[in-house]
């Protein structure tokens, strides 16, 4: 044993809060994976040298830091990404990957989510909890610049989240929807600022992250619709042109707080068809695509001159099934029997070479932690589908339109499941709709109402979800009774607050407690069905360096560099 991390370690538990104790207990009592300790013990704001101690003082190997590889400045990397949907390019109302990839390659937020489900440190240094997780202190960073010239305080950090919380447009209302309000955002200082919590919320410091991807710190001096028109983001890259379904333009920002960015600029192109954005790489036309399936994009893989990027998460596709209509699918016994027809490791095998886990219809992914993987994986079942149908009264089946959208593997993944309903009688239509169609109209979600969007509204529909590094947003704004992106307009008090609890819950423990409970109660009434959680992939040529997938998608492009 370690007998200096064992006096560091002991050192720190004397002046740490009951929290930071408690995640440094499940590791030595074997609750907690080492992976999986240094995520929550980064969330809870634990430095890598207590960490480090921690690891050393209970016989777990120590941290290990990869050596900075050298890199050659200069160039601009030409990057092809997905197009955002006709709605202004504005942080507090994405919802789409191309929007968060748009915004992400120049804004930065309090802290960032990292390829093993950490958090690194961003424009906070630090963050650290009450006893009870209900206030969480931020220390800023001092000294940054916006790429306007002002220097980022407490102001801009306060306004940021003032609108992101109160704002009734706000997408960012998926995660913090019953967690902060805009009077718990306090400043206590230039440089310190306290978010005092509407319920207690262990996972809170993800929230901050680039995992809820509207939350990119802004002035507090900016006027809401002017973020294409001018640079106000802190990042590496200030964004310099912006052309609606074309591309968009970003030169260096020598005045970022992180030092010179290795890349002159970076040059993207929105390719709305995966075969051609492939071709493009292939022929030297782009250097990066920040998303590829597998489905899609089969003649990349194995190809000598392409390098594939992986990251594991929660990626995932939502078959959401109206649960308030008066129709076939209110009955949850419907519900569950188009869930048997399917064959998920089959599924998994054709749509992603197994470079997916399979999904048991719910937000719980096996990456995450908090998941209580004793719950037993739904199968394919033909024979009580077929009973489940008898016992709602459809033993012959009947009609029903299936809508999404032209993205990745979802129009494969229709067709499966049009196939799979055959089997017990129900005679499924598809409609798929260009991503802009499908999340056309208003996105108000509740208490105002479900907008008019197409993925809100229709009686069954496949929605492209991106990962969380939680399952808090997942659950809140999917499950959640009046979850601002609930498609499935589903409501079951014993859920709601059992996902309260959870959410509160410091324990790896007691969140164990509560998510089995609420994957069985999803599980019976089955209103979405969720078949995988896929590997976020992405390609590029051998000579881009430094680059790393983001499990949600965000292109982080601070380090990469062109050899």
């Amino acid at each position: 044993m370690d007998r200096e991390s064992r006096r560091r370690l002991e050192e720190f538990r004397r002046e740490a809060g009951p929290i930071e104790n408690n995640v440094i207990d499940e590791l030595a009592e074997g609750e907690l994976s080492r992976s999986d300790f240094i995520k929550r013990a980064s969330m809870f704001g634990l430095s890598a040298s207590v960490i480090g101690s921690a690891l050393a003082a209970l016989g777990e190997a120590p941290l290990a830091f990869a050596r900075p590889e050298a890199v050659k400045a200069g160039g601009r990397l030409r990057l092809g990404i997905i197009p955002p949907p006709t709605h202004p390019i504005e942080p507090i109302l994405f919802f789409d990957q191309g929007s968060l990839e748009t915004g992400g390659i120049c804004g930065e937020f309090l802290n960032r989510t990292t390829l093993s489900g950490g958090l690194n440190k961003e424009l906070a240094t630090s963050w650290n909890p009450n006893k009870n997780a209900t206030v969480w202190t931020y220390k800023l960073r001092p000294n940054v610049k916006f790429q306007n010239g002002t220097t980022m305080n407490a102001d801009d950090v306060v306004a940021t989240y003032k609108t992101l919380t109160g704002d009734p447009s706000s997408e960012a209302l998926a995660a913090f929807k019953g967690v902060l309000s805009p009077d718990g955002v306090v400043k206590v200082d230039n440089e310190t600022v306290a978010f005092h919590l509407d319920s207690p919320t262990a996972a809170f410091p993800y929230l901050t992250s680039s995992t809820t991807y509207q939350a990119i710190i802004l002035p507090s001096t900016y006027q809401k619709g002017s973020f294409v028109k001018t640079a106000e983001t802190t990042g590496a890259f200030k964004l310099t042109q912006f052309t609606p379904g074309i591309g968009a333009k970003y030169d260096r920002f020598t005045g970022w707080w992180g030092g010179h960015a290795p890349l002159d600029g970076v040059d993207v192109t929105y390719y709305s068809d995966d075969a051609a954005v492939a071709a493009a790489l292939l022929g030297n036309s782009i250097d990066l695509i920040g998303q590829i399936q597998f489905a899609t994009g089969r003649p990349l893989f194995g190809n000598k001159n392409v390098q594939i990027f992986r990251a594991r998460g929660a990626t995932h596709r939502e078959v959401c099934m109206r649960v308030d209509l008066n129709n076939q699918l209110h009955d949850y016994r419907v519900r569950q029997a188009i869930a048997y027809t399917l064959d998920r490791p089959a599924i998994r095998k054709t749509l992603f070479n197994n470079l997916a886990d399979l999904g048991n219809d719910n937000p719980f992914a096996p990456a995450f932690a908090s998941t209580d993987k004793s719950v037993p994986q739904r199968h394919k079942d033909i024979r009580k589908a077929k009973q489940l149908m008898a016992a709602a009264g459809h033993s012959k089946g009947f009609s029903l339109t299936l809508t999404t959208e032209q993205v990745g593997e979802i129009p494969q993944l229709a067709q499966i499941i049009q196939r799979s309903v055959r089997q017990i009688g129900i005679k499924m239509t598809l409609r798929i709709l260009t991503e802009t169609a499908y999340f056309a109209g208003s996105q108000t979600g509740p208490p105002s109402g479900w907008g008019t969007t197409p993925w809100l509204n229709t009686p069954m529909n496949i929605t492209d979800w991106g990962s969380r590094a939680v399952v808090n947003q997942l659950l809140i704004a999917a499950f959640e009774s009046k979850g601002v992106w609930n498609a499935a307009h589903y409501s079951n008090k014993k859920v709601d607050r059992l996902s309260k609890s959870f959410l509160g819950a410091i324990s790896i423990t007691d969140q164990h407690k509560y998510s089995k409970q609420i994957e069985l109660q999803l599980l019976h009434d089955t209103p979405v069905i969720i078949p995988y959680f896929y590997n976020y992939l992405a390609a590029g040529s051998k000579k881009v360096k430094g680059y790393k997938a983001d499990a949600l998608g965000q292109i982080y492009l601070s380090h990469t560099s062109l050899s």
